[in-house]
Protein backbone atom coordinates (compact mmCIF):
# COMPACT_ATOMS: atom_id res chain seq x y z
CA UNK A 1 0.00 0.00 0.00
CA UNK A 2 2.73 2.47 0.78
CA UNK A 3 3.96 1.88 -2.71
CA UNK A 4 0.87 3.03 -4.29
CA UNK A 5 0.99 6.29 -2.27
CA UNK A 6 4.38 6.73 -3.11
CA UNK A 7 3.66 6.03 -7.03
CA UNK A 8 0.69 8.39 -6.79
CA UNK A 9 2.91 11.15 -5.07
CA UNK A 10 5.65 10.41 -8.08
CA UNK A 11 3.31 10.93 -10.42
CA UNK A 12 1.47 13.94 -9.59
CA UNK A 13 5.13 15.41 -9.17
CA UNK A 14 5.54 14.65 -12.48
CA UNK A 15 2.70 16.22 -13.76
CA UNK A 16 3.26 18.98 -11.94
CA UNK A 17 5.99 20.01 -13.43
CA UNK A 18 4.53 19.50 -16.78
CA UNK A 19 1.96 21.87 -15.75
CA UNK A 20 -0.99 19.35 -16.74
CA UNK A 21 -2.71 20.20 -13.53
CA UNK A 22 -5.48 22.24 -13.50
CA UNK A 23 -5.52 25.72 -12.62
CA UNK A 24 -1.72 26.08 -13.45
CA UNK A 25 -0.90 28.03 -16.75
CA UNK A 26 1.13 26.86 -19.49
CA UNK A 27 2.92 28.35 -22.66
CA UNK A 28 2.71 26.79 -25.98
CA UNK A 29 6.69 25.93 -26.45
CA UNK A 30 7.56 27.56 -29.79
CA UNK A 31 10.54 25.01 -30.41
CA UNK A 32 9.30 21.61 -29.93
CA UNK A 33 6.10 19.30 -29.26
CA UNK A 34 5.73 18.95 -25.95
CA UNK A 35 9.43 20.37 -25.17
CA UNK A 36 8.61 21.27 -22.03
CA UNK A 37 7.26 18.02 -20.54
CA UNK A 38 9.65 15.75 -22.25
CA UNK A 39 12.82 14.94 -21.49
CA UNK A 40 14.13 14.20 -24.75
CA UNK A 41 14.94 18.09 -25.39
CA UNK A 42 16.53 18.29 -21.95
CA UNK A 43 18.54 15.01 -22.89
CA UNK A 44 19.91 16.19 -26.05
CA UNK A 45 20.66 19.82 -24.69
CA UNK A 46 22.73 18.28 -21.62
CA UNK A 47 24.66 15.70 -24.79
CA UNK A 48 25.74 19.08 -26.73
CA UNK A 49 26.89 20.66 -23.45
CA UNK A 50 28.78 17.92 -22.69
CA UNK A 51 30.00 17.02 -26.04
CA UNK A 52 28.72 13.82 -26.90
CA UNK A 53 27.47 15.31 -29.88
CA UNK A 54 26.77 12.21 -32.02
CA UNK A 55 24.64 10.79 -29.12
CA UNK A 56 22.49 14.10 -29.57
CA UNK A 57 22.35 13.44 -33.59
CA UNK A 58 21.22 9.97 -32.47
CA UNK A 59 18.79 10.69 -30.02
CA UNK A 60 17.64 13.89 -32.48
CA UNK A 61 16.79 11.28 -34.95
CA UNK A 62 14.77 8.58 -32.43
CA UNK A 63 13.00 11.83 -30.76
CA UNK A 64 11.78 13.20 -34.49
CA UNK A 65 10.95 9.71 -35.68
CA UNK A 66 8.90 9.54 -32.24
CA UNK A 67 7.19 12.76 -32.51
CA UNK A 68 8.82 14.18 -29.08
CA UNK A 69 10.71 16.73 -30.82
CA UNK A 70 9.25 18.69 -34.15
CA UNK A 71 11.30 18.80 -37.17
CA UNK A 72 12.04 22.63 -36.86
CA UNK A 73 14.04 22.04 -33.64
CA UNK A 74 15.93 19.13 -34.86
CA UNK A 75 16.82 21.08 -38.00
CA UNK A 76 17.90 23.76 -35.26
CA UNK A 77 19.45 21.18 -33.08
CA UNK A 78 21.51 19.56 -35.96
CA UNK A 79 22.75 22.48 -37.88
CA UNK A 80 24.00 23.62 -33.92
CA UNK A 81 25.72 20.26 -33.94
CA UNK A 82 27.27 20.93 -37.03
CA UNK A 83 28.89 24.59 -36.38
CA UNK A 84 30.14 22.46 -33.29
CA UNK A 85 31.78 20.06 -35.24
CA UNK A 86 33.39 22.18 -37.53
CA UNK A 87 37.36 22.45 -37.24
CA UNK A 88 39.24 25.88 -37.77
CA UNK A 89 40.87 24.05 -40.71
CA UNK A 90 37.88 23.09 -42.63
CA UNK A 91 36.57 27.09 -43.17
CA UNK A 92 37.52 28.16 -46.81
CA UNK A 93 41.35 29.34 -47.40
CA UNK A 94 40.63 32.38 -48.01
CA UNK A 95 39.73 33.10 -44.27
CA UNK A 96 42.95 31.10 -43.24
CA UNK A 97 45.09 33.50 -44.90
CA UNK A 98 43.55 36.43 -42.92
CA UNK A 99 46.02 38.54 -41.25
CA UNK A 100 46.92 37.27 -37.62
CA UNK A 101 44.90 33.93 -38.55
CA UNK A 102 45.58 31.10 -35.24
CA UNK A 103 46.41 28.34 -37.37
CA UNK A 104 47.38 26.71 -33.96
CA UNK A 105 43.58 25.84 -33.54
CA UNK A 106 43.16 24.31 -37.14
CA UNK A 107 42.48 20.91 -36.08
CA UNK A 108 40.25 22.07 -32.85
CA UNK A 109 36.21 22.28 -33.39
CA UNK A 110 34.22 24.92 -32.26
CA UNK A 111 33.15 23.02 -29.17
CA UNK A 112 36.72 22.65 -28.16
CA UNK A 113 37.39 26.02 -28.70
CA UNK A 114 34.74 27.45 -26.75
CA UNK A 115 35.49 24.82 -24.11
CA UNK A 116 39.15 26.06 -23.80
CA UNK A 117 37.41 29.69 -23.28
CA UNK A 118 34.64 28.57 -20.80
CA UNK A 119 37.93 26.49 -18.61
CA UNK A 120 39.94 29.46 -19.14
CA UNK A 121 42.84 27.44 -21.20
CA UNK A 122 45.05 29.51 -23.02
CA UNK A 123 47.90 27.53 -23.41
CA UNK A 124 47.44 26.69 -26.82
CA UNK A 125 46.40 30.17 -27.72
CA UNK A 126 45.55 33.91 -26.36
CA UNK A 127 42.22 34.05 -25.10
CA UNK A 128 41.68 37.11 -28.51
CA UNK A 129 42.69 34.28 -30.52
CA UNK A 130 40.83 31.74 -29.18
CA UNK A 131 37.47 34.59 -29.63
CA UNK A 132 38.77 35.09 -33.02
CA UNK A 133 38.69 31.42 -33.94
CA UNK A 134 35.44 30.99 -32.80
CA UNK A 135 34.23 33.72 -34.61
CA UNK A 136 35.83 32.90 -37.84
CA UNK A 137 34.04 29.43 -37.62
CA UNK A 138 30.29 31.40 -36.56
CA UNK A 139 30.40 33.73 -39.21
CA UNK A 140 31.89 32.20 -42.21
CA UNK A 141 29.03 31.83 -44.34
CA UNK A 142 28.84 35.62 -43.70
CA UNK A 143 32.36 36.48 -43.61
CA UNK A 144 32.71 34.66 -47.24
CA UNK A 145 30.27 36.60 -49.15
CA UNK A 146 32.04 40.04 -47.66
CA UNK A 147 35.59 38.88 -49.71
Amino acid sequence: MRNVWVLLAGLALVMGACGHVSGVERSVPDHGVGAECNTAAARIQALIAQGRLAEAEALIAESTAAGLISRPHATQLLTRIAQLNTKLGEIPARLQRAKDFPSQLKDHSLYQIEKMMEDGDFSLATKAQLQEAAELIKQESRLMRKI
